[in-house]
Parts: structure tokens; C-alpha cells; sequence
């Protein structure tokens, strides 16, 4: 067992080393670069005002330490380290929930290979989300042991559970969307049970669904005290949804296809991936399988655990961005909805192989193995192809830019920002995969700042050593001495930049 739990920490180094030491970045980390620096305390506000301040403490002090865009490795680097770390954990707490071997590895490869986690080990400044990760495993494993612990003396007990809501609550003030990772660890242990009654799984759901409840509602009360006593301003971002029922509409139609497709991507512009639809066809069809199977061995009460399980606690792996009035479907908040829905999967799948006592187990658990190597394999391209590749290739159009400017001359440069359909990956997700960065003034401002000062480090202030001016609209040539194109971005080494004459 630890053997294999060593080889899970190491799995996210061989899927995704590649991509983690290439030179790049994504749009907010060549501002979140400089202001770290320049600007301290900023980025702690800003976070803080979306009520995650400690995602703003951790991502100021690490940046600061990473100090440039190399440094972004750092970072990324640190993203690994932490899916590594959770995925060795998920298989030993699947473990002692009563997993086999091979299937609770399998299970806890998949949850750190999927898209969700896709972004997390590929944006740098998305690593304190796999702190909160952590976090919430934390938590569940306190409060198994205050509920599950009869023999030790109730204030243990309780010191326990309260050492849950603590957990759940840092990991919420991190990230509120990774709190919600939770559930997944539910859902792990949900579908082993074997109760002759409902109320024993109600019972034990309530009591989990109560920490995990708290440790939302302490963040929260954190947060609004916070802004009353004028430490932060809150956000715009932070409103209340309005129209559930509509929201309730999308919800089905824009994020769960995304959560059922598992490890197939959905795209922005075009038709998803060819395996998109039948993957979403085939978790269907394996779930209803293996419920069906569920309610021949453990009959009504199976079924019934089963289905208010896998209701409940969707619900709950998406509540504060269904609750949120922002409708943006990204894989980064989708981390607890798809761990939960993979659980399911992957009991169903063994589920069904039980059917055959003989050879059925080894058939499913092959059969899961494929469809996690080919998930790793997918992680392994997504994270070249449509992050580290398409951005260091718009770093390096803007680095040829960068190396033409000469102080003495303080040359106009102007950049002609791209547009999303501009991007060299092979397909695009909103701003994550495949996604352009320097489609806006302010991103192309902040990398070309950031390019000019590693050619002059010993410049305090590098704005004065060229005039700037960015959009997406080219002016007349004689508005400018460096011309950098950002459109219609090569898939081969950049091309040489226009000097005006």
C-alpha cells in the first residue's frame, strides 16, 4: 500500500513535468508578477474582497518568491506537488472507507487527471486551490473520527468534528469551490454501505452534510465580518442568484454534460470533442447498470441510498456557484461535481463486474485502468497543447517585440491584441483551454512590461524606456517603430516582428 500511494504522488510529475517547466504564463500572472512586487498587499485585497483571503496571502507570498516569469515554475510546481500529495491521500482514506486496492487507485489517479485538475497543475497561480483540496480531506477525516469513534469520550469526539469545520472552513476561505470537495469523499464512502434501513445512511449523510454546512457558514460569517469592520471592500462578484428556476435550466444543460463527460472536454465556438457526447452517453449507461445491479443486491434501501446520495450530494458539490449569481461554467469550479459523478462511475463499473464472480471484477477493473490510462494520456496533451504551448507562444511573438526596443530611442511599440478565435491550440474552453491571453490592452501591457524588465533589471521603472499602446485595431504605420501581431498565432516558432520604417 504505500507503495502504491508513492507511485500516486508521483503520477502528476510523469503527466504533467512537461508542461510544468516550460516558459509561460496565463493572463493574470504577469500583473499578479508585478504587483506582488511593486504593489503589496493588492493581491491579498482583491481576494479578499471574493472572500477568499487566504488564497490572496498564499498566491502574494509565493509569487513574490517566484519574482519573474520563470519563476511561474515555481508555482506550477507547486500545483503538482499538491495533486500528488492528494492523490496518495484519496487512496489511502478509499482504503480504509473499505475499497479494493486496485479500484481505490485507479479512482484516486482519475481525480487528479481530470480537467478540473488539468487547469489547477497548468496555472500557476491556481496552486493554493490544491491546498484547499487538501484541506477538505483533512476535514472528513476529523470528522469520521469524532462520528466514528464511540469509544473515546464525547468531548474528543466533539473536539474532532470541530477540528472538521475548522479544516473545511480554511479550505473554504481558500477557495469556496474546492471546500466542496467534500462531497466526493462522501460519495466514496456512501456507495460501500450496506444498510437494512435508509435512516442509518440519512443519519450519517446529515451529520457529514452539518460539518461541511459549518465549516461554509464560518467562512462565510468570516467574510461578512470582514467587510463590516472595513478590512476589505467587497466585491461586485459577490451577489446572490435570483432566478434559480432559469438557473436550474442551465445548470443541466451548460455544467452537468461537462461533469458527466468525465475526462472528455467541452469547447467554446465549435462542437465539443468527438468523444464528448458519448462519454456523457456512457456514464449514464454505466450508472443505470450498476444501479440496477445495486438494487438486485441490496434491494430497495441500495437503490435508495444510492440515488439520494448521488442527488444530495451533486447538489451540494455545486451549491456556492448555484447559489452565486455568476453563470460562468468553468472546469476550475468543477472540480467536486465531476470527483462526485466519478465516483459513482466507478462503482457502477464495479458493480457490474461483481455480475461474474469469476473473471467480472478483473474485466472492470481493466476495463477502468484503460479509461484512466487514456484520461492520463489526454491530461498529458491538454496540458502541453492547449496551455504550455499556445501561451509561450504568444510570450515569445511579444519577447521578439521586448528585444527590439532599445532605451536611447524610446521607440512606440504597439501590440494588435488577438482574438479568442486568433488561439494556435487545437480547441478552446472560455479562459482556460486553448484559451489567448493578449486579447486585452491591460494583458498585453503587463507581459510586455515583464519581458522589458529581464532585458533591464537594474531598471527600477522600465515604462519610460518605450511608449506603449495596445487594441485591436492596427493604425497607421507612421503611429509606431515596433509593430507585434497577435493575431493569427503560428503554431511554429514565431515570425519576425514588423520594424516601422
Amino acid at each position: 500500500m504505500p507503495g502504491l500511494a508513492a507511485l500516486l504522488f508521483l503520477l502528476p510529475w510523469f503527466i504533467y513535468g512537461s508542461a510544468v517547466f516550460q516558459r509561460y504564463g496565463l493572463r493574470d500572472d504577469y500583473a499578479i508578477l508585478r504587483e506582488a512586487r511593486e504593489e503589496p498587499g493588492k493581491i491579498l485585497r482583491v481576494c479578499a474582497a471574493m472572500g477568499r483571503p487566504l488564497y490572496g496571502w498564499l498566491l502574494e507570498a509565493s509569487v513574490r518568491v517566484a519574482g519573474n516569469i520563470d519563476g511561474l515554475t515555481l508555482l506550477r510546481a507547486l500545483s503538482v506537488t499538491g495533486l500528488g500529495l492528494l492523490g496518495a491521500a484519496l487512496f489511502l482514506l478509499l482504503r480504509r472507507e473499505g475499497w479494493s486496492a486496485a479500484p481505490s487507485a485507479l479512482l484516486a489517479a482519475f481525480l487528479t487527471l481530470m480537467p478540473s485538475a488539468q487547469v489547477i497543475a497548468s496555472w500557476g497561480i491556481c496552486w493554493p486551490q490544491a491546498v484547499a483540496l487538501l484541506l477538505t480531506v483533512g476535514a472528513f477525516t476529523l470528522a469520521r473520527r469524532g462520528f466514528e469513534a464511540p469509544s473515546e469520550a464525547a468531548w474528543r469526539r466533539w473536539a474532532w468534528c470541530l477540528g472538521g469545520v475548522v479544516a473545511m472552513g480554511t479550505a473554504t476561505l481558500i477557495y469556496q469551490v474546492s471546500g466542496l470537495f467534500y462531497a466526493v469523499l462522501l460519495a466514496a464512502a456512501l456507495v460501500l454501505r450496506r444498510d437494512t434501513d435508509l435512516r442509518a445512511p440519512a443519519r450519517w449523510l446529515a451529520r457529514h452534510l452539518c460539518v461541511m454546512g459549518c465549516g461554509l457558514g464560518v467562512a462565510f460569517i468570516l467574510t461578512k465580518l470582514s467587510f463590516t469592520l472595513g478590512l476589505f471592500a467587497p466585491s461586485p462578484r459577490i451577489a446572490f442568484e435570483q432566478h434559480f428556476l432559469d438557473k436550474a435550466g442551465w445548470f443541466l444543460t451548460q455544467v452537468l454534460p461537462n461533469a458527466l463527460a468525465l475526462s472528455a472536454l467541452n469547447t467554446t465556438g465549435s462542437a465539443p470533442t468527438a468523444g464528448y457526447w458519448p462519454m456523457v452517453g456512457l456514464t449514464l449507461t454505466v450508472l443505470t447498470l450498476g444501479l440496477f445491479i445495486e438494487g438486485r443486491r441490496a434491494g430497495r434501501v441500495g437503490v435508495g441510498t444510492w440515488l439520494v446520495g448521488l442527488v444530495v450530494l451533486s447538489a451540494a458539490a455545486y451549491s456556492v456557484s448555484f447559489l452565486a449569481s455568476e453563470r460562468w461554467p468553468t472546469y476550475r469550479t468543477l472540480y467536486a461535481l465531476t470527483g462526485v459523478w466519478s465516483v459513482y462511475f466507478v462503482a457502477s463499473l464495479m458493480n457490474l463486474g461483481s455480475r461474474w464472480p469469476v473473471h467480472g471484477p478483473r474485466v472492470a477493473t481493466a476495463l477502468l485502468g484503460v479509461f484512466v490510462a487514456v484520461s492520463a494520456l489526454l491530461a498529458h496533451l491538454h496540458s502541453l497543447e492547449l496551455f504550455a504551448l499556445p501561451q509561450g507562444r504568444e510570450l515569445a511573438l511579444l519577447d521578439e517585440g521586448a528585444r527590439q526596443v532599445v532605451p536611447a530611442r524610446q521607440p512606440r511599440v504597439f501590440v494588435l491584441t488577438a482574438r479568442q478565435s486568433d488561439t494556435s491550440a487545437p480547441l478552446r474552453y472560455l479562459d482556460e483551454f486553448g484559451s489567448v491571453s493578449v486579447d486585452t490592452e491591460w494583458v498585453a501591457k503587463e507581459m510586455f512590461r515583464a519581458l522589458v524588465e529581464e532585458r533591464f533589471p537594474e531598471e527600477r521603472d522600465v515604462s519610460h524606456l518605450y511608449r506603449f499602446a495596445a487594441g485591436p485595431v492596427l493604425p497607421e504605420p507612421h503611429a509606431y517603430d515596433i509593430l507585434v501581431d497577435m493575431r493569427l498565432q503560428p503554431r511554429e516558432p514565431p515570425r519576425p516582428i514588423h520594424l516601422a520604417r
